[in-house]
């Protein structure tokens, strides 16, 4: 039998025992929980997962309108069906208009469970059609193989910080860093080692960003940290952290072991900038001349 959580908003325990005779006749084993009010309600939609809200329609001290606007504000993809004996057609328009997605009366349970059948695929392809629109979003935003901010997006907030040291006198810090071994593990081990040692990586220089700091894949094997409101020698601090956490990190591909280093370019962000893209040739300058000066380490423009 399938197990279906009920959520019973319903005063009356026999139409609760009718209803469940339903589901177990259409061969489901109903979890289900009687509510009698709101407070009961609020505390059983946060403290359990539910497949389908189940309401009579109008109960001495609690209504099917209420139980629909407590439902849309806690779970709006859960299916709300109205099961009444009690209410006229006005009303059970209004209720559908109001976010229920069926009515039935109690004297003819025939619809019952086709109706929650119909609902729970629908809440499905609801909760998916979600999922896919907040995946698109982020990777509008998002760098698809570590998940860090994109360049596009990094630009964005870069502008925004140059916008800030002019109007409010703050000063930032950018930081350019690139892999000193990237291209030996790519071609010792190919291109799929490459990519799982970018996504590790990732992880260990999150590691060492403040939580308003903005830390970006810019392509291949390099990345950019925007340190907002940030001095240079703080910003010196984090950088040489930064370097210290990616030479302590070990990569291993299959048999193989691999030490990483980077080396970081710095530069300031202060009113004086003219525009992003000054900004961020002057730490890329500076990230290769950390590299000419025999790599792993920070130089600052």
């Amino acid at each position: 039998m399938t197990i279906l959580r009920v959520l019973l908003v319903e005063d009356s325990e026999d139409d609760a025992l009718l209803l469940a005779r339903e589901l177990e006749r259409a061969e489901y084993k109903p979890q289900m929980l009687r509510v009698e009010c709101g407070d009961s309600m609020t505390t059983a939609l946060k403290e359990q997962r539910w497949d389908v809200v189940v309401t009579d329609h109008n109960m001495p001290s609690f209504s099917s309108n209420e139980a629909i606007e407590i439902v849309k504000t806690l779970t709006p993809d859960l299916p709300i069906i109205i099961v009444s004996g009690s209410i006229g057609e006005d009303l059970a328009v209004a209720a559908m208009k109001a976010g229920a997605h069926d009515y039935i009366m109690k004297d003819n349970l025939t619809r019952f469970v086709p109706a929650i059948e119909r609902e729970l695929r629908e809440a499905e392809m609801r909760r998916s059609h979600r999922v896919a629109e907040a995946t698109i979003h982020h990777l509008a935003y998002h760098d698809h193989l570590t998940g860090l901010v994109n360049r596009n997006e990094f630009d964005r907030r870069l502008n925004a910080a140059l916008d800030s040291a002019k109007s409010d006198g703050v000063t930032h810090v950018l930081l350019y860093l690139d892999l000193d071994q990237f291209k030996v593990i790519n071609d010792t081990c190919g291109h799929q080692a490459g990519d799982e040692l970018l996504s590790q990586l990732a992880v260990v220089l999150q590691k060492g960003v403040r939580g308003n700091d903005i830390l970006a894949r810019l392509g291949g094997d390099e990345f950019g940290l925007l340190l907002r409101n940030c001095p240079l020698e703080q910003a010196k601090n984090i950088a040489e952290e930064i370097r210290e956490a990616v030479g302590g990190f070990r990569f291993i591909w299959r048999d193989k072991s691999f030490s990483i280093q980077v080396s970081i370019g710095m530069t300031l962000i202060t009113k004086d900038v003219q525009g992003a893209d000054e900004v961020l040739s002057a730490a890329d300058i500076a990230c290769y001349a950390a590299k000419d000066l025999g790599r792993d380490r920070v130089h600052v423009y």
